[in-house]
């Protein structure tokens, strides 16, 4: 399996925004039962997060690069260092693929009833983390399966915890 330099900064984007995304959906969810608040705080959190993404995955890319030249240059150490190009499509992917996630978390509140785009959002989240687990399975060589399903249970966790802060906070306000 070829590996793309820049599947980290997207690989990253897709699941912070998949766990993110549906924690806050799962939260609001549970404290209002308002698709409107719901789509409100998803699309202003879904912005945030992809320019905290982006950003930090920018910064971090760069220092990592520094990094990597300082040993490369002081120390004689062989290493592959990122390209500046790679480093900005990194932080560019990471922001495009948090921002696809949170819209497309969001989309079944435009369309069905509350209850069954709450479903609908946590049945499309899964499905995604269990198909990002494939991948990272597949290309380390580990158990896919095994993967996938930690990745979904991981998710499923946040998403949980989030919605009994929410359910907590209605009952508390």
């Amino acid at each position: 399996m070829k590996l793309i330099p820049e599947s980290e900064g997207l690989a990253f984007g897709l699941a912070d925004g998949i766990i993110c995304i549906l924690s806050l959906v799962m939260g609001v969810a549970s404290a209002t039962s308002d698709p409107s608040l719901v789509i409100i705080a998803g699309l202003v959190g879904g912005m945030g997060d992809s320019f905290s993404n982006a950003i930090g995955f920018y910064i971090s890319q760069s220092v990592e690069r520094g990094v990597q030249l300082h040993a490369s240059r002081e120390h004689g150490v062989s290493m592959r260092v990122h390209s500046r190009r790679e480093v900005f499509m990194s932080g560019l992917l990471s922001f495009t693929s948090t921002i696809a996630m949170a819209l497309m978390l969001l989309t079944p509140f435009l369309f069905l009833q509350f209850p069954s785009a709450l479903l609908a959002s946590l049945s499309l989240a899964a499905a995604s983390l269990f198909a990002l687990g494939l991948y990272a399975g597949r290309l380390s060589g580990e158990n896919a399966v095994r993967v996938a399903l930690s990745y979904v249970a991981l998710g499923t966790v946040g998403a949980a915890l989030c919605f009994l802060i929410g359910a907590g906070l209605r009952r508390a306000l």
